[in-house]
């Protein structure tokens, strides 16, 4: 008896949560969306079936069966059934290398973290097709969204004027990178002032090391300014008014595109990298470590000063409770370099020739569908009202716990949507981390402390020739080999004159003043346009 009735329990058990399992991807008949277009569902009344190459990042736990919610929800609503081939991302090249020469193509491919060169694959060889026409045709909620700033997808239409991918983003609209961090509980135990110059910044980190700022009783176990060899040369030449990135190329305000090494002010910049490093004001290993390394001290919980992305939510939550964030420190007019929004998207769907011609437009409406609202916050993170849910204002909020788990039921940052800065923020209530960048993105531009002309503009909206950007790849190789060398050693044995000049003209022997001739002319034909 006892144990008939433990059966019947279990059985009533596991339909009660089939019935709520079933009611999570029950199929929705219309979608609406917050700019008022809309899209009826299902696509398809008869079965369609597609395949898909779907990337995945190696650190995700994710499998695409037939079972997971992600797959279970969009078959339901659309009608479509996908056969997902799922790719790490650490394969991705592998894996789309052997399909293009095989000549067995998926329908579809989608990517998160790889890449596919759609000037090759779409206009060379047309083994992925064309999508505007798909887009005007069939792709309401994803036209109107692009239409409503063209700007921001333009690095992605292809040589020949066509799209052969349909975009990706989820851009908050902040437009600068790395900025620096101080600990101001060590600024406040020796009562000292936020610096605002070069020179007040090195005193500080003098008062660090020699005051016992951590007040442990070890004056000499306190490290200054921690980093790597990235962050050390794309940060402080900002002081000086030269917004560095890793290209080593800026426009200036009057759109001549220079090469950062030869900016005149860029030596006060390496030398003051070299008065860090000789007085051990910053931590020796910065010059050779990797982020790994880095953030393992970090996580120790005794530096004074670091240069990150953003403070919170990075992985470091230890350093909140001391640091803060340190704004600009200016020489002779403090520039950081910008990101523009050209360029801020990624490409994410192809369609192949894989697809009959019968079949292209419910493949359009099927990636649509993706794009609407609903679908967009499903895709990152999973059921509405697990993580998830729309607040008063009708915005996606994400629940106190984060969004930890979204990898049970979704893809994550792997899957697919379109989130401009503008249509973003109007549907999105962002976290604490990323407003926190906005903030000080906002100060850094109403204070003039960002370029003019975002550099960005050159690796992302310009258009080069294959051969002119094999040249381009193969210059800055050399240049970059020569930089981060010449550089490394002045910072760790000094700069002089001969080390300076040594360095100064074999860049120039490598072809610094070609390489950026080629961004010249390019930008000049992006400008004219």
């Amino acid at each position: 008896m006892k144990k008939s009735l433990v059966a019947l329990l279990l059985a009533l058990a596991m339909i009660l949560s089939c019935f709520a399992y079933a009611e999570e991807i029950t199929p929705r008949t219309l979608l609406t969306n917050s700019d008022g277009t809309s899209m009826e569902l299902p696509i398809t009344t008869e079965p369609v079936s597609f395949t898909a190459m779907q990337c995945i990042r190696d650190t995700d736990a994710t499998t695409l069966s037939p079972d997971f919610w992600y797959v279970k929800k969009c078959e339901a609503d659309t009608g479509v059934h996908i056969d997902y081939i799922q790719v790490n991302t650490s394969d991705w090249s592998t894996q789309t290398n052997l399909m293009f020469a095989s000549g067995d193509y998926a329908d579809i491919i989608l990517r998160s973290n790889g890449s596919l060169d759609t000037e090759m694959y779409g206009v060379d060889q047309g083994i992925i097709i064309p999508v505007d026409e798909l887009i005007e045709k069939y792709m309401p909620v994803l036209k109107n969204r692009m239409d409503a700033d063209p700007a921001f997808y333009s690095s992605i239409i292809r040589s020949d004027g066509h799209l052969y991918a349909f975009p990706k983003a989820a851009d908050d609209g902040t437009r600068q990178g790395n900025t620096w961090i101080i600990n101001k509980t060590w600024m406040d135990n020796l009562g000292l002032e936020m610096p605002t110059t070069p020179d007040e910044l090195l005193d500080v980190l003098r008062a660090f090391r020699d005051n016992d700022a951590n007040g442990n009783g070890d004056p000499n176990d306190e490290i200054g300014y921690e980093a790597v060899f990235d962050e050390i040369q794309n940060n402080i030449p900002s002081m000086w008014g030269i917004g560095e990135r890793g290209e080593h190329f800026q426009i200036d305000d009057d759109g001549n595109v220079f090469f950062t090494p030869f900016h005149e002010n860029y030596r006060k910049a390496v030398e003051y990298m070299a008065t860090m490093y000789a007085e051990g004001l910053m931590d020796p290993a910065s010059i050779t470590q990797d982020s790994n390394t880095k953030i393992a001290v970090y996580n120790q919980n005794n530096i004074g000063m670091a240069t990150c992305h953003r403070l919170r939510s990075m992985g470091w939550d230890v350093l909140l409770q001391d640091m803060v964030w340190l704004p600009p420190i200016s020489a002779e007019g403090c520039k950081f370099q910008c990101s523009t929004g050209i360029g801020a998207a990624s490409e994410e769907g192809y369609l192949t020739v894989a697809i009959p011609e019968d079949k292209l437009e419910i493949a359009a409406k099927w990636f649509d569908y993706l794009m609407c609202d609903q679908c967009m916050y499903e895709t990152f993170y999973g059921p509405e009202g697990k993580i998830w849910s729309w607040n008063a204002d009708g915005k996606c909020e994400i629940g106190p716990a984060g969004d930890q788990g979204v990898m049970e039921y979704s893809l994550g940052v792997n899957g697919s949507y379109y989130l401009p800065a503008f249509y973003y923020n109007e549907t999105f209530v962002q976290p604490d981390y990323r407003v926190e960048r906005i903030q000080y993105m906002a100060y850094y531009k109403e204070n003039g402390y960002l370029e003019k002309n975002p550099s960005n503009i050159l690796s992302n909206a310009v258009s080069l020739t294959p051969d002119l950007a094999a040249e381009k790849t193969q210059i800055f190789a050399n240049l970059e080999t020569i930089y981060d060398q010449a550089v490394a050693d002045m910072i760790m044995h000094g700069v002089t004159d001969a080390a300076w000049d040594s360095m100064i003209s074999s860049l120039k022997a490598a072809g610094a003043d070609r390489y950026i001739e080629i961004y010249q002319n390019a930008y000049n034909e992006y400008l004219a346009k």
